[in-house]
């Protein structure tokens, strides 16, 4: 009877002993890209780490090794997660984990709702990254978070501070508006050659800024001719300097607009034999002729076959890829590459197309790609996807599908898909960032520019 009394008391020890290290969180609602405050009461100091959570996996912390004092403390939170992405809306849970001077670790969480983020600035990508106004204005992508109104100033870069022009446009929703800059201050005057500095902010939101350089030439840009192309693709796709010049080199693709149809021909006559996407399509020119025809190689839209043609040589445009950046994409490894300046960057796990009885055309076609526009998130088969960018008419680049469930966002079913053939076609991306150089879907979004060249490999 005493030694069941003693295990009695003894649980009651521990029982007090772990109320004394209590800890606690409350929090209002969180809303992105404001300053939310969580309210921490804990019985003893220590490092405090506290993580958000979603159903699938972890986000970045919201504090990491964090000194508090025993009592309460006041945490601020912005909402974000990696490379500033707002945390999504819906149900989220905080995990915290304190760690006090004796190695004692206490741990408790708290379910939150996440509230629509606030309105600012979350890209800001030119065209190019160099222009002459006499061969037409700059076009520039501009996206805020929310619906609101953009606005664009440039700035010389040696004097930042002083804005030489303003511009501004509303924005329906999260999709870039694209704005034009024609190399003119407010007054109308031609700015003299040299590097300025766009930088994109929202009207409510002006102190939350995206910066991105330009060079404004006094000289015109040569016109490209169109030639007869090597192969597209970088014999050795292990060897970096392969792949950085074939990411690099001049892109013939066809002139019309974007989401235009390039008709390749069976012969030199009325004769079509399948289509591709203007653009952003790069074709190989086989043969070059003095009737005007061009025997061109591509794959077929929609159908995703490798057809031979003749084109129309007034039909085709010659396109300089972005210089910065570079994707390469390997169906074999499902991986996505990123290149920057001839070095890999980092690489994240995708799903290209799975073909199948069902879905005879959802191969993702090998070719070689200039980035188009980014679309709004959408729907299919009751997944959700977000940051759709075009590469080839309804092949795109997006963020794996995610269901809601009890009011969070789960991503299970096409995480555990990536690394494998998954999708209709589309490349579905990961939404967290990768341990080979910590990319993910939102940093694409955010960073990749029109006419970066994307490489489809066989």
């Amino acid at each position: 009877m005493k030694h069941g009394i003693f295990i009695l008391l003894f649980i009651a020890m521990l029982l007090t002993a772990a109320a004394a290290l209590g800890l606690e969180l409350t929090a209002d609602p969180i809303v992105p890209f404001s300053e939310n405050r969580i309210l921490v009461r804990s019985d003893t100091a220590g490092t405090l780490t506290i993580t958000p959570c979603l159903p699938d996996f972890d986000l970045m912390d919201a504090v990491n090794s964090f000194p508090v004092e025993a009592g309460e403390t006041e945490i601020l939170w912005d909402g974000l997660s990696w490379y500033g992405e707002p945390v999504p809306a819906g149900r989220l849970t905080l995990r915290a984990r304190l760690a006090d001077a004796s190695g004692a670790v206490t741990e408790t969480s708290l379910q939150i709702r996440i509230k629509d983020p606030l309105c600012t600035a979350v890209l800001c990508l030119p065209f190019a990254d160099s222009f002459c106004p006499s061969d037409g204005d700059l076009r520039v992508d501009c996206g805020l978070s929310r619906k609101g109104t953009v606005v664009l100033t440039v700035a010389s870069a040696d004097e930042p501070d002083r804005v030489l022009r303003t511009l501004r446009q509303t924005a329906s929703g999260s999709v870039p508006v694209t704005l034009k800059w024609d190399g003119r201050d407010q007054q109308g005057h031609l700015l003299p050659p040299g590097e300025y500095l766009l930088t994109a902010a929202s009207e409510a939101l002006p102190d939350r800024r995206v910066t991105a350089p330009v060079t404004l030439e006094d000289t015109p840009s040569a016109p490209l001719n169109v030639f007869v192309t090597r192969d597209l693709f970088p014999a050795d796709p292990e060897d970096d300097q392969q792949v950085w010049a074939a990411l690099t080199a001049p892109a013939v693709v066809g002139a019309g607009t974007e989401g235009q149809g390039l008709y390749l021909m069976k012969k030199k006559k009325y004769a079509p034999g399948g289509s591709i996407s203007c653009r952003t399509v790069a074709v190989r020119v086989l043969e070059t002729g003095e009737d005007g025809w061009c025997k061109v190689a591509a794959w077929r839209q929609a159908v995703g076959e490798y057809m031979e043609g003749y084109v129309k040589q007034d039909k085709l445009t010659v396109i300089a890829p972005r210089q910065h950046y570079g994707v390469l994409i390997s169906k074999q490894a499902q991986t996505l590459t990123v290149y920057r300046d001839g070095m890999r960057l980092g690489s994240l796990p995708v799903s290209t197309g799975l073909l199948s009885a069902d879905q005879p055309l959802a191969a993702t076609p090998p070719g070689v790609y200039l980035i188009g526009s980014r679309m709004k998130a959408f729907q299919n088969d009751g997944f959700h996807y977000d940051y759709p960018i075009r590469l080839h008419g309804s092949y795109l680049l997006h963020t794996v599908g995610w269901k809601l469930r009890d009011s969070a966002r789960s991503y299970a079913k096409e995480l555990a898909d990536l690394g494998s053939p998954a999708s209709h076609g589309c490349i579905r991306m990961d939404v967290r960032p990768g341990a080979d150089g910590g990319l993910n879907a939102w940093w694409i979004w955010t960073h990749l520019g029109r006419d970066t060249r994307v490489i489809v490999t066989e």
